[in-house]
C-alpha cells in the first residue's frame, strides 16, 4: 500500500486533502538548534574564540529554533572569523536582517507564503505592527487592537470586541505567533516572524527607514532628525532615551512609539511637523509636561500617556478632534489649564471629543466617580477603571447600580486602597436598571434579546487590593463574563461571599439542605482565573452552609493566607492549584478522595 505525504504551512491545507494524520514541526530545542548551528558554522571557528562563541550563541538563539534561519546564519558566518564582525551580525539580524547573506530567498520569502495566505490586508497590516515590539516581547493584544484601530486598518472597536480577537488565531495558526498559555490577553511573535516583517516593511529591504524600528536595543538618545524623515511608524520604545531635543520633519510618521524609556522632557515644537500623525504611545516614561505645539497632530487618533507624571494637560489638547483613545490611567492628572479639564471632578468636557471610544482613567474621588456615571459618552468609552485611595467609597454593587449601567466596554476594573470601603455587593440586576438599559439601547438602535442583561457585558477582570475592611456581599446576583479575580491584601476579609441575611435563611430553610445537601452558589459561571494572596484571616472559600461553584475555572492561586484549612468549592474543570508546598501538607481534609483528586492539580511555588 502506497503513502503520500505532504509538507505546508498552512493546516487547513490538510484538512482539505483529507489527511489521515496531521504532524506538527515543532521549532528546534535550545541543545539540537545549538548543534545545528555549530554544524553549519563549523566547530573549529566556534571553538577557536570565547569571544566568537558568545556571540555565536546569541546569533543562533535569535534564530529561534527555526532549521532554516539556523543553516542560513550558520553558512553565512562560516567564514568570518573577527569577533567584531559576529557582533556586528547580531545588529544586523535584529535592524535589518536582509542584509545577512541569503537569508530573503532562504527565510523570508517562504514565511512570505504564510503571511499572503492571511484573510485580509488589515491582518497583514496588524502582524507587520507586531514588528515594532522588541523581539520576544509580550505583545499586549489590546494595544496592537488600539494602534490598528488608530492608524485606521480597522473601523469598529465593538465590532472588533464582539469578535473577541478572532483574527489573532488566525495569527497564530498560519503566521507562526506564539500564544501564550498562561495569559490570553498577550501574544508573543517567533523572532524570524518579525523578521520577516520587517522585512515586508521596509518595501523588502529596499528602503530601510520606512519602518524605522529600534526597539529595546538600549539606544540612550535617539537617532538624529534625518533618520526620521521618510519613516511611516517609528518604535524606539523601551530603550534609555532622557530627552527629545530635536524637532524632525516627518511629513509621513503615522505611528510614534516612545514608551518604556526614562523620558523626562520632548523639546517644545516637536510635533510641529508631524501632520500625518496618528498613534503616539508615551506610557511608562518620566514626562512631566506634554510640549507645546501638540495641537498640530491634528490626525491623532491614539493618545497613550498611562504611567506618566504628568498632571496638567494643556489646552491644546481640545484641538485633537479626531482623537478616539485616550488613555490617563495611573497618572496624577488634575486639571487642565482653561477650563478643558478642570479637575477629575469635571470629567464631562472631555466630551468635546467627538470620536472618543476608548479611555483607560484612574478615579481618586466620589465625586469623580459619580460624573463618570453620569456622562454617557465617558461610561460607554472607559475600558478600565482604576479607583484608588477613594476614601469616600463605602460600597460599590456589581453588577447592578447606576454606576455601571452604560459602561459596555469596560473590560478591567481595579479597585486598590480605599480604607472605607466596606461591602463589594454581588447583587441582583434590578428591575429598573434593566429599563434604563432597554430604553438606552432603543434609542441607539440596539437588539435587545429576550432575558439578556447588557449591564457589564465585557467585564474581564476585577482586582481588590489592599481594602482593609471589605467583604464581597451575595445577593442573589452574579458577574456573568468575569473571567479573572484577583484579592490581594484585604486583610479583613473571611470568606470569598458572605451570604446577606435573606439569602443565609433561604439557604437555611431550602429543601436541599433539609435533605443534607448544600446549596450551590454560582456569582461567577465564567471565573476562569481565582488568584487570592496576603489575605491574613481569610478562612474559607465557602459561604457559609453554602458551597461555591466556579463552573469554568481553570486556575486557582493562594499564597499567605494562613487560615484557610479547607478547599471547600465546585470546580469540575479545574486545571492546576499554586501554592507552597508547605500550605497544602497542613489542609485539612474530610474524604481520602477529594484531596487525592486535589493532589493531581498541586503545582507547587517555590
Amino acid at each position: 500500500m502506497s503513502k503520500i505525504v505532504l509538507t505546508t504551512r498552512i493546516e487547513d491545507v490538510c484538512d482539505r486533502m483529507d489527511v489521515r494524520r496531521k504532524l506538527k514541526m515543532e521549532c528546534l530545542p535550545w541543545d539540537p538548534a545549538w548543534e545545528l548551528f555549530r554544524e553549519k558554522v563549523g566547530d573549529h571557528l566556534i571553538s577557536a574564540s570565547l569571544e566568537i562563541e558568545r556571540h555565536a550563541r546569541v546569533l543562533a538563539m535569535k534564530c529561534g529554533g527555526h532549521p532554516l534561519a539556523l543553516i542560513t546564519v550558520g553558512r553565512a558566518m562560516a567564514s568570518r572569523r573577527n569577533a567584531k564582525e559576529w557582533k556586528h551580525a547580531i545588529t544586523v539580524l535584529g535592524r535589518a536582517p536582509w542584509q545577512l547573506l541569503d537569508m530573503n530567498t532562504e527565510v523570508f520569502e517562504p514565511l512570505q507564503d504564510s503571511y499572503d495566505y492571511l484573510p485580509n490586508d488589515m491582518i497583514r497590516l496588524c502582524l507587520l505592527y507586531c514588528s515594532l515590539f522588541p523581539e520576544e516581547y509580550s505583545i499586549p493584544k489590546d494595544s496592537i487592537m488600539g494602534y490598528c484601530i488608530g492608524e485606521g486598518f480597522t473601523d469598529d472597536l465593538y465590532t472588533v470586541m464582539d469578535e473577541e480577537f478572532s483574527f489573532f488565531k488566525d495569527w497564530a495558526k498560519i503566521a507562526s505567533l506564539q500564544e501564550r498559555s498562561e495569559d490570553a490577553d498577550h501574544i508573543r511573535i517567533h523572532p524570524m516572524v518579525r523578521a520577516m516583517a520587517l522585512w515586508i516593511a521596509s518595501e523588502w529591504g529596499n528602503k530601510e527607514t520606512k519602518w524605522l524600528v529600534r526597539a529595546g536595543v538600549g539606544l540612550e538618545e535617539a537617532p538624529g532628525a534625518d533618520k526620521w524623515s521618510e519613516a511611516e511608524r517609528i518604535s524606539f520604545m523601551r530603550n534609555h532615551i532622557v530627552e527629545l531635543y530635536e524637532g524632525p520633519n516627518c511629513p509621513l510618521l503615522k505611528t510614534l512609539l516612545l514608551q518604556g524609556n526614562p523620558l523626562s522632557r520632548i523639546c517644545d515644537g516637536f510635533f510641529q511637523f508631524m501632520p500625518s500623525l496618528r498613534v503616539l504611545d508615551l506610557s511608562h516614561t518620566s514626562l512631566c509636561e506634554l510640549p507645546s505645539g501638540i495641537s498640530s497632530l491634528v490626525e491623532l487618533q491614539y493618545l497613550d500617556l498611562y504611567n506618566t507624571n504628568i498632571r496638567s494637560l494643556p489646552m491644546e489638547l481640545e484641538s485633537l478632534l479626531n482623537l478616539r483613545f485616550l488613555i490617563l490611567s495611573n497618572m496624577p492628572l488634575e486639571m487642565i489649564p482653561g477650563g478643558v479639564i478642570c479637575s477629575l471632578t469635571t470629567l464631562q468636557e472631555l466630551e468635546s471629543l467627538r470620536r472618543l471610544q476608548a479611555i483607560d482613567i484612574t478615579i481618586q474621588s466620589i465625586e469623580a466617580l459619580e460624573q463618570l456615571s453620569r456622562s454617557y459618552r465617558l461610561s460607554v468609552s472607559t475600558r478600565n477603571l482604576l479607583i484608588k485611595t477613594c476614601s469616600s467609597l463605602t460600597n460599590l454593587e456589581l453588577p447592578s447600580g447606576n454606576l455601571w449601567k452604560n459602561m459596555t466596554s469596560l473590560k478591567r476594573v481595579w479597585i486598590v486602597s480605599c480604607s472605607n470601603l466596606a461591602e463589594v455587593i454581588i447583587d441582583r440586576i434590578k428591575e429598573t436598571d434593566d429599563s434604563i438599559t432597554h430604553s438606552r439601547d432603543k434609542l441607539q438602535g440596539r437588539p435587545i434579546v429576550d432575558g439578556e442583561q447588557h449591564i457589564l457585558p465585557n467585564l474581564h477582570d476585577l482586582i481588590l487590593q489592599g481594602l482593609r475592611r471589605v467583604k464581597i456581599i451575595y445577593r442573589g446576583g452574579c458577574v456573568p463574563n468575569l473571567a479573572s479575580l484577583f484579592i490581594q491584601y484585604c486583610h479583613g476579609l473571611e470568606e470569598l461571599l458572605t451570604l446577606s441575611d435573606k439569602d443565609q435563611e433561604m439557604a437555611a430553610g431550602g429543601s436541599e439542605e433539609a435533605a443534607g445537601t448544600p446549596k450551590v452558589i454560582v456569582s461567577f459561571p465564567n471565573l476562569k482565573e481565582l488568584h487570592l494572596s496576603g489575605l491574613a484571616k481569610f478562612r474559607t472559600l465557602s459561604s457559609g452552609i453554602c458551597v461555591l461553584g466556579f463552573p469554568s475555572l481553570g486556575s486557582l492561586k493562594i499564597v499567605e493566607c494562613p487560615r484557610l484549612k479547607k478547599l471547600k468549592l465546585r470546580a469540575a474543570v479545574l486545571k492546576e492549584i499554586q501554592c507552597t508546598r508547605e500550605w497544602w501538607d497542613g489542609l485539612q481534609w474530610e474524604d481520602e478522595e477529594v484531596k487525592a483528586s486535589f493532589d493531581l492539580l498541586l503545582r507547587p511555588m517555590s
